[in-house]
């Protein structure tokens, strides 16, 4: 997972791309401030840095990744500091298939499991005010980026050395297990 998620930064001129979380948010941040709120225009930015590789967890046949995220929203393209800095905590569910040879991880949901107010040019809040609107910029920008790069898969050449065309992939109370599909058809079998 190291490799294919590597630590990243994601920056979204929000009301361009995702014009109705753009007017939700400035919303949100109405509630906490104002003043903040009537400054952010329509360049604002979110900006989003992953931190470290995500971390996988298994519990009861269930799989999940969490990951460290910094969301900074500014208000304009020109601001030069942020109006706040978050520190999120995010875990996804993860589902695990198999398409051929390769082993293929998709992240569902993402949870904002705990928010800390890191900076903030407009006062201390509360984060957990924003918790649902931030929860859906994520969901919208990281989760679908993520689960492209995740696509492509991992190469399981055991499943072709051991004469399998295709594994199956499930969830155990401890571990990831592949078991064979199918096997290679003989190329010696004879067609009447």
């Amino acid at each position: 997972m190291a490799a294919m998620l590597p630590p990243e930064e994601f920056i979204v001129l929000l009301d361009s791309v995702l014009p109705e979380i753009a007017r939700r948010l400035k919303s949100s941040i109405g509630l906490i401030n104002e003043k903040a709120a009537d400054k952010l225009g329509s360049t604002q930015i979110v900006k989003i840095l992953t931190q470290d590789t995500p971390e996988f967890f298994m519990d009861q046949g269930h799989a999940r990744v969490a990951q460290l995220i910094v969301l900074e929203v500014f208000a304009s393209s020109e601001a030069l500091r942020p109006l706040f800095t978050l520190g999120i905590e995010a875990s996804s569910e993860a589902q695990f298939y198999t398409k051929g040879d390769e082993l293929i991880l998709n992240l569902n949901n993402i949870s904002s499991d705990r928010i800390q107010l890191m900076n903030s040019g407009i006062g201390w809040f509360q984060p957990d005010v924003l918790k649902n609107i931030i929860t859906e910029i994520i969901l919208s920008v990281l989760l679908p980026n993520q689960n492209g790069k995740l696509r492509s898969g991992v190469p399981v050449s055991v499943v072709k050395a051991l004469g399998f065309k295709a594994a199956e992939s499930s969830l155990t109370k401890d571990g990831l297990v592949l078991t064979p599909a199918s096997l290679w058809k003989s190329s010696s079998t004879v067609s009447q």
